[in-house]
């Protein structure tokens, strides 16, 4: 099986990438570059300092988790392709990924995919959406749900790729393991590990032509970027202090109840 992949730059695209390749024939990498820019939603210094702490935290954090793979581990024939915003839909590089036949195309953390990925390649893309999706749906969908006081709906939703919103048939959910002590960072990173392990099975299982899919009946909650400000980041932290964690691990039984997830089933 050959799979492309796209996805970004951070530390933990990386560690995806490294992961994926050491599991499955990887033969194209594509990283685009992210275009979020958090310190335009603030409105005061004190909105921009709490603001530039959260995502300093996140790189801190990240780099203790995924610092080994600052590195790609590829194989010199394997394509790689690093692109500015907005760019991973251009005919040329489109045309490209097309001209590599792969069996499916992987997705973490790219913009939006546009209708001549998804014609190219229809029915062969297969995303990690993180969040517990269609329950948070859009951007943000991992720090959503611990600014509303529910990290039960915290996780990651491996689908597959439509032109809608994380509207695509879903092939399961991953949540992380939270434990007394987590902070967000903590909580995501699991997220992320627990995701790339999953997206290498769906890759194999796909291959094989045995995955069996979920179609979404609800819609849940849309979050944009333009609804990120320094406030929902000051009642993320509060929530921590105030015992959020302990509180759902208290109840976690009757909490994790209300959710109906999808696990990875194999036809046959």
């Amino acid at each position: 099986m050959n799979a492309i992949l796209l996805t970004s730059t951070f530390l933990r695209h990386q560690f995806v990438i490294n992961y994926l390749a050491s599991c499955i024939d990887v033969i194209g990498v594509w990283q685009e570059e992210k275009s979020f820019e958090p310190q335009r939603y603030a409105q005061t210094e004190k909105d921009d300092a709490i603001i530039a702490q959260h995502f300093a935290e996140r790189d801190a954090s990240e780099a203790m988790c995924f610092g080994e793979h600052a590195e790609l581990r590829l194989a010199p024939r394997v394509v790689r392709r690093r692109l500015p915003p907005g760019h991973i839909n251009d005919p040329a590089e489109v045309e490209q990924m097309v001209r590599l036949a792969p069996d499916v195309l992987l997705v973490f953390g790219t913009g939006i995919l546009r209708e001549s990925i998804i014609k190219s390649f229809g029915g062969k893309i297969i995303n990690i959406h993180l969040g517990l999706s269609p329950y948070y749906r859009g951007s943000g969908t991992n720090f959503w749900p611990l600014v509303n006081r529910e990290p039960e709906y915290v996780g990651a939703t491996i689908h597959y790729l439509d032109a809608g919103i994380d509207t695509g048939p879903i092939v399961t959910h991953i949540r992380p393991q939270i434990e007394v002590g987590d902070g967000p960072h903590d909580i995501g990173n699991k997220t992320i590990k627990a995701a790339a392990i999953m997206l290498a099975n769906v890759a194999l299982a796909h291959a094989a032509g045995s995955l069996r899919t979920v179609k979404r009946t609800q819609r849940g909650r849309l979050y944009q970027r333009k609804d990120f400000s320094a406030n929902a980041v000051r009642q993320l932290y509060r929530n921590f202090e105030t015992g959020m964690i302990e509180e759902y691990l208290r109840d976690k039984p009757e909490r994790d109840a209300r959710l109906e997830l999808v696990s990875l089933e194999r036809c046959g």
